[in-house]
């Protein structure tokens, strides 16, 4: 591999970089022996970032990949074959977590490796140390992760990301990229109490071989973060959409009675509660020592089952690293003059972007309920064009409908109809001054610091 450095540039940005790769010929007359004698293993191992334990995959993982990394179907399949032919599945039965520009996410479980090689299985050749799992904390202090008895720690059920192509790869192992900074987070994992920031367990080494020659392989770097049913593959796009489709439109039956429950249960509180989680996850970031976030697409942020919590994913901070004040450094290091003015001084707060996809989320909590997402986007423009007074009864009538469905209904309690209009009335005069940056939301979206002062006064019965 020969790259030009003339400039003195980062190796790993140039073009010019192709990833090594290794084929196996078989021997004469002796067909199918690919990996059946094989002094390798193909399991996936890994490394603990805080610990520096060592695990590897239960069983062997091979992955697949394409020369080019567009075709993202051929990186869907996984080879489970121990000792002889690799057969792979399907594509789409490569236990996906998610797919996003940059990489695709497998979920895998590994175990601790052990010194002695004792415990060895069938999925391991003679050669290789085998595995044993026991249910304890990794992260305990006892003996750096091992019991008295010098037995290995946690399992690990992991989500493991591989970028697409060897510059993404690259790109993402920088101090300021990804894999930099989930180590960072999982160093500073005791302030992340509440789990609203992904966990991160640590970095690993994979097989892959391409899926139009399988005699063709090349090694991955991989992350590993911790995988959990409650959070799953449910992102907050896929929730926005479920909560603000129309029932009627969905075919599958189950779903649609899924979609039928959440939208009935989901309160005001429930919207204020799931806005306070996503807010706090970007303040757990900032008490982390994070820099930036992505936020240019929902698919960065996952929502537990019940809708309460959120947990950010995808931490590559726009590779902008940890916290840093560039305005006070520059002055530092004599960039302005005794005669210029001195720059305003910075307020230190997580750079994300909450202009856009912000406000479209709380106006869909607020208003799409079940009405889809057509209905946000003329009512919208409907409430802007209205005069104030007619913009907050627009707003109050959907409420009602969309949360107070019941006030509607012949023989309604007056009380609780008038406690139900009363509320209404104050969130409807709260959301038309946060939709057209009123007093006091005048800059609600300039950081989260005002973001959450704004949520916060979202009103609840």
């Amino acid at each position: 591999m020969e790259v030009d450095n003339d400039n003195q540039t980062d190796l790993s940005l140039s073009p010019n970089q192709e990833p090594w790769t290794f084929e196996h010929k078989e021997r004469p007359n002796a067909p199918a022996t690919l990996l059946q004698n094989t002094l390798h293993s193909t399991h996936l191992r890994a490394w603990d970032f805080v610990t520096g334990e060592a695990l590897a995959s239960k069983i062997p993982t091979v992955f697949s990949f394409a020369d080019d990394a567009r075709d993202r179907r051929a990186f869907m399949m996984v080879s489970r074959s121990a000792n002889t032919l690799q057969q792979f599945d399907a594509p789409g039965e490569g236990d996906i977590l998610g797919m996003g520009e940059n990489a695709i996410v497998h979920r895998v479980q590994l175990s601790h490796t052990t010194p002695s090689g004792a415990h060895r299985d069938d999925g391991w050749t003679s050669v290789n140390v085998g595995l044993q799992g026991n249910k304890i904390s990794g992260d305990s202090p006892a003996s750096n992760g091992y019991t008295v008895n010098n037995q290995p720690g946690e399992d690990w059920d992991a989500a493991v990301k591989r970028p697409f192509s060897l510059s993404k790869m690259l790109v993402f192992l920088h101090n300021s990229s990804e894999a930099g900074l989930a180590k960072r987070l999982r160093l500073a994992n005791a302030l992340n109490s509440d789990g609203r920031v992904l966990y991160f367990y640590g970095l690993g080494l994979g097989l892959s071989t391409n899926a139009y020659n399988l005699n063709q392989y090349k090694f991955e770097l991989t992350l590993l973060s911790k995988y959990e049913e409650e959070f799953s593959t449910y992102t907050m796009r896929r929730f926005i959409e479920e909560y603000v489709a129309a029932p009627s439109s969905v075919e599958d039956e189950d779903r649609r009675f899924a979609i039928q429950k959440m939208q009935l249960e989901f309160s005001i509180t429930n919207v204020k509660v799931i806005l306070v989680s996503l807010l706090n996850a970007f303040r757990d970031l900032t008490l982390m020592g994070i820099q930036a976030f992505d936020f240019n697409h929902l698919n960065n942020v996952l929502v537990s089952r019940d809708f309460r919590n959120v947990r950010l994913i995808d931490i590559d901070g726009n590779a902008q690293g940890s916290v840093h004040y560039p305005q006070l450094e520059s002055f530092t290091q004599g960039q302005f003059s005794p005669r210029m003015a001195v720059p305003p001084p910075q307020k230190p707060c997580l750079d994300v972007d909450l202009n856009v996809l912000l406000p479209s989320v709380i106006e869909q909590l607020i208003l799409g309920k079940g009405r889809s997402k057509s209905f946000v986007s003329n009512t919208r423009s409907e409430i802007w064009r209205a005069k104030e007074e007619d913009g907050k009864e627009i707003i109050q009538k959907i409420l009602l409908d969309n949360f107070y469905p019941s006030t509607h209904e012949e023989g309604a309690d007056d009380e609780v109809k008038a406690k139900s209009l009363k509320h209404t009335a104050k969130v409807a005069e709260w959301f038309y001054s946060l939709l057209k940056k009123k007093s006091p939301w005048t800059n609600w979206t300039n950081d989260i610091y005002d973001a959450m002062r704004c949520i916060d006064h979202l009103p609840i019965s």
